[in-house]
C-alpha cells in the first residue's frame, strides 16, 4: 500500500506544470514564470551625466594612449589601432571593467565618425538593464560597442579590435549609406 501512494505522489509531481525560469543574455536567471514576457526596449537621447562620462571615459584612454603607446586618440580609424595596442600589450588589467568599457566608447565613437549622418549615441533601456548604444537614427537597431571589447577582455581574451569593427558595421549594413553603382559601404573615414 505504502509503495501505491509513493508511486501516486511521484505521478502528481510528474505531473504539474512545469515553471521555466526565463535567463538573460548573460546567463543570469531572473524569476520563473509560466509565459516568458519582455518589455520593449526604450530608446532616449543621452543625458547629461551620460556625456560628461563618455567624455571622462575617452580622456582616460586618450591620457593612456599617450603615455604608454605614444599616440593620441583621434576620432579616426586610427584609433583601431591605438586600441588594439593597448590591449595586446596589457595595459588594462583582467578585473579593471571601468577601463575596459571606456575602451568601447572610444570603439563607439570611431563608429560615429565614420557614419555621422546613420548612427548616434543614445540610451538603451531593457528588461537586461540600461545600456549606451549606437543607434541608427530614428530605429532601434543598436550596437552596443561599450561592451563588446570589456566582454572579451574580461574573461583573458585579446579581442581584435578591426574585426569586431567592421562585424559590428556589417551587422548594420542596410541602414548604411552605399556607393553608386552596388559599390558597397559608403564610409566617411578614408580606407588606406
Amino acid at each position: 500500500m505504502k509503495f501505491l501512494s509513493h508511486l501516486m505522489a511521484i505521478a502528481l509531481i510528474c505531473a504539474a506544470p512545469i515553471t521555466i525560469a526565463q535567463q538573460s543574455p548573460l546567463n543570469v536567471v531572473s524569476k520563473p514564470s509560466a509565459a516568458p514576457t519582455q518589455k520593449e526596449p526604450v530608446i532616449t537621447d543621452l543625458g547629461w551625466m551620460d556625456n560628461n562620462r563618455m567624455e571622462q571615459e575617452t580622456t582616460k584612454v586618450n591620457e593612456l594612449a599617450q603615455t604608454k603607446t605614444g599616440t593620441p586618440l583621434r576620432r579616426d580609424l586610427t584609433d583601431l589601432d591605438t586600441l588594439q595596442r593597448i590591449i595586446n600589450n596589457e595595459l588594462v588589467e583582467v578585473d579593471d571593467h571601468e577601463t575596459q568599457q571606456a575602451l568601447g566608447v572610444v570603439l563607439g565613437n570611431v563608429m560615429l565618425a565614420d557614419f555621422p549622418t546613420t548612427f548616434e549615441w543614445k540610451v538603451y533601456e531593457d528588461d537586461l538593464g540600461r545600456s549606451r548604444a549606437i543607434c541608427v537614427k530614428h530605429t532601434s537597431s543598436c550596437l552596443f560597442p561599450v561592451t563588446m571589447l570589456s566582454r572579451r577582455m574580461e574573461v583573458g581574451t585579446k579581442p581584435d579590435v578591426k574585426k569586431i569593427y567592421d562585424e559590428a558595421i556589417l551587422l548594420m549594413q542596410k541602414h548604411l549609406p552605399k556607393l553608386p553603382y552596388d559599390g558597397g559601404i559608403m564610409y566617411k573615414l578614408p580606407r588606406n
